[in-house]
């Protein structure tokens, strides 16, 4: 009984491997695939929110943002190789009302005013990107490694009662690093000849991403 569900096992198990190493891949030399994407986490917006919870000071916080989100670009060179470009786009919002105090010269004297303060920071990451596909032979699956690089910047902005200050804080686009890298994993399954959804896991951008692909 054990032998014979060994070896059906095996039966089983080389029919797979067969299926996989025959018939037509997913992508081939030629193949041009746009990619739509939303990822997570937004790390900053996340921070922000922990933040706020060990604050009980009740001064009307909310942490927004969008994304990280993205559109992938790639031309495929050879049958396992493509070229391309990532452009990744992520946002976070922060706004709190706080109790500002002022010191009248004129009549010696401290008032009180309640202010609205927002704070929007924008980060926008173009690179290059170089894929190797493995070898699988499917025409509805496909699976990758890609790295890319490129440029990294950040754009803030803070308001007061709706008004821009942003040239009073200093940081308006200051960027520490300005360039970018990513290393990633990815897959495809096209549920039509050309259609189909798209995931990725990786570093130096959404550490998860799914979203639509679109063969041409």
């Amino acid at each position: 009984m054990k032998k014979n569900l060994f070896k059906s096992l095996i039966v089983a198990l080389s029919a797979v491997l067969i299926s996989f190493s025959s018939g037509a891949q997913a992508l081939m030399q030629g193949n041009f695939v746009v990619d739509a994407y939303y990822g997570f986490p937004n790390f900053g917006r996340s921070f922000s929110q922990s933040v706020e919870d060990a604050n009980t000071s009740g001064n009307n916080f909310k942490a927004g943002g969008i994304g990280p989100a993205g559109l992938r670009l790639e031309y495929m060179i050879a049958d396992r190789v493509g070229i391309g470009a990532d452009v990744i786009y992520n946002s976070n919002i922060i706004k709190f009302s706080a109790v500002d105090s002022t010191f009248n010269v004129t009549t010696d004297t401290w008032s009180t005013q309640t202010n609205e303060y927002e704070y929007v920071m924008q980060r926008v990451r173009a690179q290059v990107r170089l894929n190797y596909h493995f070898d699988i032979a499917s025409p509805d699956f496909d699976s990758y490694i890609g790295v890319g690089a490129g440029t990294n910047n950040r754009f803030r902005k803070t308001l007061e009662n709706g008004v821009d200050i942003t040239e009073n804080d200093g940081l308006a686009n200051f960027t520490l690093l300005p360039f970018s890298m990513r290393i990633a994993l990815g897959a495809r399954y096209y549920f039509s000849q050309n259609v189909g959804l798209n995931m990725e896991i990786g570093l130096g951008g959404p550490v998860i991403s799914a979203g639509l692909s679109v063969k041409l």
